[in-house]
């Protein structure tokens, strides 16, 4: 019933023309615009793609929701940018988007870098330290980590730095809100520690796993000196306070008017009707 709900109305503001309203008149904002895997048929068996391909945008999907918003006059920000803003000596731009992807899967640099490299995008990834380290995959399975050949490896992330900035979503992926606060401050600082060890650059950013987190995590993360926190909830973020963002996903049944509708109107409209 909710799928059906969500696909009226995603058309009624789209063809309706109350998007384009929304987007042409609302204020200064910021999106934050998340993956995780971006696929192609070309890569899915050596890459145990059909694991998490419900995780997955298409390239050519990618490619385009990329080229609509620089054709759209969006301002593509990195995470070390809203500090500036945060403190003043800078404005939000009318239309600024941040660009992020979750778990570091290997298809982010074999599909997303080439893309983002072209266009003069940046963007960050938030990798799991174990995934990268081969100790653990992020579903039970009979793959062996060590041979999945599912997330990214270091040198990987080291070549695609360029474009991208390796911020952390922790050590393991356990959900914060199973853990202790010991556990929480664990996952925190070992990940941290190894992601700045391995690619010689200042992590500033946490993705709470499964966009999950207590009153203590978010009290750690700010303790241990995180700058900005995701996901605090579904939407956009229109003041100055940019540490802990809304963010907006993007799945693989997005389609392109789901897409543009929830880079407009649509998580206000949700909001406004409490769902």
């Amino acid at each position: 019933m909710m799928a059906f709900f969500d696909r009226v109305l995603r058309m009624l503001l789209y063809y309706g023309g109350i998007n384009a309203l929304y987007m042409a008149l609302r204020k200064n904002h910021l999106a934050v615009v998340g993956y995780h895997s971006i696929s192609d048929p070309t890569h899915r068996v050596g890459h145990h793609a059909d694991v998490y391909q419900h995780l997955s945008v298409s390239v050519s999907m990618f490619e385009k929701q990329m080229k609509f918003l620089q054709d759209n006059g969006y301002i593509f920000l990195r995470f070390s940018d809203l500090r500036d803003i945060r403190e003043g000596k800078r404005l939000l731009p009318r239309r600024a988007v941040l660009v992020y992807f979750d778990d570091g899967y290997k298809d982010n640099y074999i599909h997303a870098y080439p893309i983002l490299k072209r266009l003069g995008i940046p963007a960050t990834v938030f990798v799991v330290t174990d995934c990268i380290d081969q100790k653990k995959l992020l579903w039970d399975s009979v793959i062996d980590p060590a041979r999945a050949n599912i997330f990214l490896s270091w040198d990987e992330i080291r070549a695609m730095q360029d474009v991208f900035d390796i911020d952390t979503h922790t050590v393991s992926h356990r959900k914060l809100t199973a853990l202790t606060a010991d556990e929480v401050r664990e996952e925190f600082g070992v990940s941290r520690k190894r992601i700045e060890e391995m690619t010689g650059a200042r992590v500033i950013a946490l993705s709470y796993p499964k966009g999950r987190f207590t009153t203590d995590a978010r009290r750690i993360a700010e303790e241990v000196g995180f700058e900005t926190m995701l996901a605090y909830g579904r939407g956009f973020r229109h003041s100055a306070d940019l540490r802990h963002l809304e963010i907006i996903p993007m799945e693989h049944r997005d389609s392109w008017v789901a897409f543009r509708v929830k880079m407009g109107a649509y998580y206000p409209v949700i909001q406004l009707l409490g769902k």
